[in-house]
Formats: structure tokens, sequence, C-alpha cells
């Protein structure tokens, strides 16, 4: 599931388009191209709502970077509003979006969950689109979009079981929710589909008030992890991860996958590769159907449309710092595994 919680300011996001494939790119500009809202001699106004005011948050970045270059690639006029850190805060600049004509608001976090359909049902001239946080019986204007973060989380425990020496490998998260147990489960039986001896420790969770910014409590337990003989540790606890790279040193010869975005460069020689989650992609993507007509209720974007993806399979690859690129053979059976998922031969879910 992707996080909002702060992150570290060395983080940094992909390049808007480079996560997806040459198919998806050519539809995008299909898209661009097709008559609707691209065509409007008025341009259309399409709002990023923030949750918070800006901070370095990498995600939330990627919310703005995803709603600017769609605005260009459609021909619409973005802006951003910034909410104050409250309830009152982000329903009001919901309630400004709609009093300035957006034709599309676009949202991140779950802090919009609950005041999203309220909203939306006063204003049927606009369409809603939230980011992972779906609605159920949701107002008709409202799009929710959602990861296929499980595809990816399969070659995250491919990647951990083929480069484990000691045979052991686990994963720590940030909070025990049902989709971090689905990419639990997934990261599993990767892992065993490429090393069937593998042995998986039982997922560790940061949990308390901030698990998604806890880094002592992360360091805490990598080094109990590390303690049972697991080598190889998938991060996925958003601004917590910083603490497992600290528990890894040479002495205990630990190596951990990343998450979110490439943070190899945040823990040189300590990252192997990383889960990334592209939301800016999928907000292009998602903005370009909708202009063209779509009024589904749900995108579900994966490796085929390149919002999820492992930074070593990515076009920036070479530049990301990333300790797997060093294991071509591994690499390789990891990218005709992803062409597999891709092209619905193997079935992670």
């Amino acid at each position: 599931m992707m996080t909002l919680a702060p992150r570290t300011p060395h983080a940094r996001s992909r390049l808007t388009l480079s996560g997806l494939s040459g198919k998806m790119r050519r539809l995008l500009l299909t898209l661009a191209l097709l008559p609707g809202l691209a065509g409007a001699a008025d341009l259309p106004k399409i709002i990023y709502v923030r949750p918070v005011p800006m901070n370095d948050d990498v995600l939330l970045q990627q919310g703005s970077n995803g709603v600017n270059n769609a605005a260009k690639l459609y021909k619409m006029q973005a802006s951003t509003l910034e909410s104050q850190a409250t309830r009152a805060g982000r329903l009001q600049q919901l309630d400004n979006a709609v009093k300035q004509g957006a034709k599309i608001v676009v949202v991140m976090g779950i802090e919009f969950k609950d005041l999203l359909d309220s909203v939306a049902r006063q204003a049927p001239q606009t369409r809603f689109v939230i980011l992972e946080h779906c609605i159920d019986n949701a107002a008709s204007t409202i799009t929710c979009i959602t990861f296929r973060e499980s595809e990816a989380s399969y070659l995250a425990g491919m990647q951990a079981a083929l480069v484990s020496a000691s045979g052991k490998i686990g994963l720590i998260g940030a909070s025990n929710t049902a989709l971090r147990q689905k990419n639990s489960e997934a990261f599993s039986n990767g892992a065993h589909a490429a090393k069937p001896a593998i042995s998986v420790h039982e997922p560790l969770w940061v949990e308390g008030a901030q698990p998604f910014n806890d880094p002592p409590r992360a360091e805490a337990l990598t080094k109990t992890m590390l303690g049972d003989g697991v080598d190889v540790i998938w991060a996925a606890a958003a601004g917590s991860n910083s603490g497992v790279f600290k528990a890894l040193t040479p002495q205990n010869r630990g190596k951990a996958i990343g998450s979110g975005v490439n943070q190899c460069i945040q823990a040189p020689g300590k990252v192997l590769d990383n889960v990334e989650v592209h939301a800016d992609s999928a907000i292009i993507l998602a903005v370009g159907l909708l202009a063209n007509g779509s009024t589904a209720p749900r995108f579900d974007f994966g490796l085929k449309e390149g919002a999820v993806a492992l930074t070593a399979l990515g076009l920036d690859a070479a530049y990301s710092e990333c300790d797997i690129l060093h294991q071509r053979p591994v690499l390789q059976k990891l990218r005709e595994a992803s062409s597999a998922i891709i092209s619905g031969k193997l079935k992670v879910d």
C-alpha cells in the first residue's frame, strides 16, 4: 500500500514516464491526440489537493508531477492546493477546488477517504480521483486508482531468495493491514518459486503511533531479524526504512530491498533494489482515460502500466546505484518473471 509518511530528502522519484512500457507510452500519446477535453477552447482545470502543506514527501510530490504532466499532455490547466493538516483544512481545499471550477480533482492519502464522497455528491460536474483508498458505494463521479503491488512484491521475493547466502529472508512492514498481508504473501510466493528451500521469516511490523515514521523501532526489529539468521530484508515501512538500513553493517552482511522510491542512493552498498510505486504515471494514464470519456469507478494499474516496478528493471536503472545491478544472472531471471507477469503467463494473485 502506498504510504504518505515523510520520506528522506535524499530519496528521488523516477522520471514521470520512465516507468511506462513503450506500449503504454504510445497509448498515452494516442489518448492525447483523441478529441475531447484536449480540444476545448478554454482549458479545463485539473487541481491536485495535497493533504498537508508542502514538505519533502516524495510520493506526494509524485502526485503534483503527475497532475502537471497530465495537464501538458491533455491540454488542461493544472494547479495545486495545499491543505492544512486538519480535517477542516482538507475539506476547505476540496471546496475551493470545486469553486475554482475544476473539471478533475486529484487527491492522495487516507485522510480524504471520509471527506470525498460528501463533497462529490454536492459537485456532480466534477470528476474526483483518489489514489489507493477506495470508498464503498461512492458517488458516481469518484474514480479510485489501485495498484497491483503484489506483482512487484513477488519479484522482490524472488530477488531476496536468489541473493540470500544464509537461506533466510524476511519483511519488515509499517502496519499489519490486509493489503500488506497480500504483499507479504506475494513476497513469500516469489521467494519459494525462485528457491523452494528458502526460509521466510514471519513478517515483523513497526506498528505503534507512527508506524510509517519510526526508524528506531524499525532498527530494533531489523536487529531481531538479523539475529535470527536473516540476511536479506524487504524494508516496506516508508519513513521507518532508514532504521532498517542503519542496522545493516559489514559485520552482519545484511542487505535490504527498499520501497516506494529508489532508496539505493539513500544507503549505498546496503540496498539491493526497490519496489517502486509510480503514482505520477498512474495519474497521467487515469487522466487520459477520463479526459476521453471514461467514467470507470476504478482503474487498477501494475507492472504492465508502469505503475509499480523494481528499480533495477527500469529505464534509468544504470543510474540507480542499486547493488543488484552487479548480479546479472539474477537480473535476467527477474526480467523473465516480470515479462511473464505482464503477458499474463504468470499469475501472482
